[in-house]
């Protein structure tokens, strides 16, 4: 299959391919975006949720595909578009709601809480819902808008916990915990049953399959099917909660997928990371410190402790340099690194540099 903005399509697939394998490969990977000599600077991620939910497509499918032509994809980097409406999309696939939007920012959205009582709310795909409709239906564009120039990519989906949250809202959800714990039991329980219709109907819809495989918001490519897992709730609660509602949930999805990546989000997730590390099918971690946080490259504590694990990595938001002194510390072994640079030469420099150094 050939991309027009990634005329090398085919060697960074081999390059993945080994990275899901657990093969030795010449060097770590890289995914690196740089702007072409003379291309004008773009925010391609500004507005993107609120122009998909007012159907705004066909602009922002001309927004992608200037970013594009003007965007060298280097290494194991592919271009893709997302079809997201937010980041609560999952609830608002159960609610049948509209997602909600600041006056003063259009940049995210949010769930209003519905449900007042678990047992009277009933978890299933809400199929003439505005949300779910819309996704599938941008799915579809971003799909044959981007036939043979750029792939659609898997949506972020905060399933499990955090569709409760959105649906509950935090705080309830956080008094039902010890309040009524049986009652989230079944609601988890119907939650996750959901997981996987909802992944096949998203992936037939963006045409994801073994030819276009499969590339999500951490820009990690598979053949197979993949995702990034997550629970970002999972900071306001203890382990004991964490083994009973969210584990199980998080061992599914990643049982359910061929391969994937767990996104894990801020300091006070990292009383849970011997759980979360614990699962077997779980193949890379993201740790995000969170804001007000040192960069993540600074947590090479955190990082090693991964690693010995024997969970990949993605190494994001660092320059050339910063990739040579962590190369240095970490094994290179399920390494991605997602790295800030000026130009194709600059990038050109360092994997001859990884190569040599691994």
């Amino acid at each position: 299959m050939e991309l027009l903005y990634k005329p090398d399509f085919e060697e960074a697939k081999t390059a993945w391919d080994h990275y899901w394998a657990k093969e030795a490969w010449r060097r770590p990977l890289v995914v690196c975006n740089v702007p072409k000599p003379g291309a004008e600077e773009r925010n391609i991620w500004k507005e993107s949720y609120w122009k998909a939910c007012r159907r705004e497509w066909e602009e922002r499918a001309r927004e992608l595909n200037a970013w594009f032509a003007g965007t060298d994809f280097l290494a194991e980097s592919i271009p893709f578009a997302g079809c997201d409406f937010g980041p609560d999309q999952f609830a608002a696939f159960l609610s049948g709601t509209e997602l909600k939007f600041s006056e003063c920012s259009r940049d995210t959205n949010w769930h209003e809480p519905v449900v007042t009582d678990w047992d009277s709310f009933e978890f299933k795909i809400r199929e003439e819902g505005p949300v779910w409709r819309g996704v599938l239906e941008y799915a579809d564009f971003l799909k044959k808008a981007g036939r043979g120039k750029y792939l659609v990519g898997v949506c972020d989906l905060h399933s499990n916990m955090d569709a409760l949250s959105a649906l509950r809202g935090t705080q309830n959800l956080c008094l039902d915990i010890p309040d009524c714990p049986a009652k989230i039991d079944r609601a988890m329980t119907e939650a996750r049953k959901l997981y996987p219709r909802i992944y096949e109907r998203l992936r037939e819809a963006a045409g994801s399959n073994a030819e276009t495989g499969f590339i999500g918001w951490i820009p990690f490519w598979c053949r197979e099917s993949f995702a990034t897992i997550q629970c970002d709730f999972e900071c306001m609660i203890g382990p004991d909660a964490f083994n009973r509602f969210v584990r199980p949930a998080l061992e599914e999805e990643a049982a359910f997928l061929d391969h994937c990546i767990i996104h894990v989000d801020g300091p006070g997730t990292l009383r849970h990371l011997d759980g979360i590390l614990a699962i077997e099918s779980i193949d890379a971690v993201q740790w995000v410190p969170g804001d007000g946080q040192r960069p993540m490259h600074e947590w090479t504590d955190v990082l090693k402790r991964i690693q010995k694990a024997g969970k990949g990595l993605q190494i994001y938001g660092v320059t050339p340099v910063q990739v040579k002194k962590l190369s240095r510390e970490l094994s290179p072994a399920g390494v991605v690194y997602c790295v800030g640079a000026n130009d194709r030469k600059e990038v050109e420099e360092l994997l001859k540099w990884l190569e040599a150094n691994q």
